[in-house]
């Protein structure tokens, strides 16, 4: 068949193939970047670059794209990790010592306080890698731009926890599901990740240029 039809080289069919069979890679890439645990973090990162930069953008490949995210972002990726993990563990862990200890309105209050927080610490989570994908900045810099990015685009945090959340019901439910949702998760978001980046591209004058 030649390039003009559906069917050829160039056609939608193909490219629709390619870009399901990209997302399956790029899954199967993150769940082993993910096996030390520690490095969850840094292969989201490497996942949410990839997925821009390949599979949307349509350059270069999966493996040399997350693979060149996955060790420039290494050492913040896995700090930003421990960070937000030790964050909403004393959170819960609060939660748990209130419930257990305390009564009435006030303990009611501050449980959900730390609530409210958490959620706002999983909101921020969902900015954060994606930032430290995209943009060459200190790691100060991209929580901050995170914590303000939650609270500005308050529905589009919605939105990319309902995808989020959605598809860890879907994996925990389907277990195969796992090797193509953690690539079409992080495609889904980046549609609206995206418009929220590029709109603070030029206001950061002091940090480099995008990395995609």
């Amino acid at each position: 068949m030649g390039n003009g039809t559906i069917f050829g080289y160039d056609g939608k069919y193909v490219k629709v193939i390619d870009k399901i069979f990209n997302t399956i890679v790029l899954s199967v890439f993150w769940l082993i970047g993910c096996l030390p645990i520690i490095t969850i973090g840094v292969s989201t990162t490497a996942m949410y670059y990839t997925a821009v930069k390949v599979i949307k953008k349509e350059e270069g490949y999966v493996l040399e794209q997350f693979l060149r995210s996955y060790r420039r972002n290494l050492k913040d990726g896995i700090l930003l990790e421990i960070l937000f993990a030790a964050v909403l563990f004393i959170l819960q862990l609060n939660v748990g010592i209130l419930q257990a200890e305390t009564s009435g309105y006030i303990g009611l209050f501050f449980i959900c306080l730390y609530y409210g927080v958490s959620i706002y610490a999983a909101g921020m989570l969902c900015y954060v890698f994606p930032a430290l994908s995209r943009f060459v900045m200190p790691m100060g810099w991209i929580l901050k731009l995170s914590m303000f990015m939650t609270g500005r685009y308050f529905l589009t945090t919605v939105v990319l926890l309902f995808i989020l959340v959605s598809s860890a019901a879907i994996v925990a439910w389907i277990p195969y599901a796992m090797i193509v949702v953690p690539g079409g998760a992080a495609l889904l978001c980046s549609e609206f990740m995206e418009r929220v980046l590029k709109k603070h591209e030029p206001k950061i004058e002091e940090l480099e240029e995008s990395q995609l």
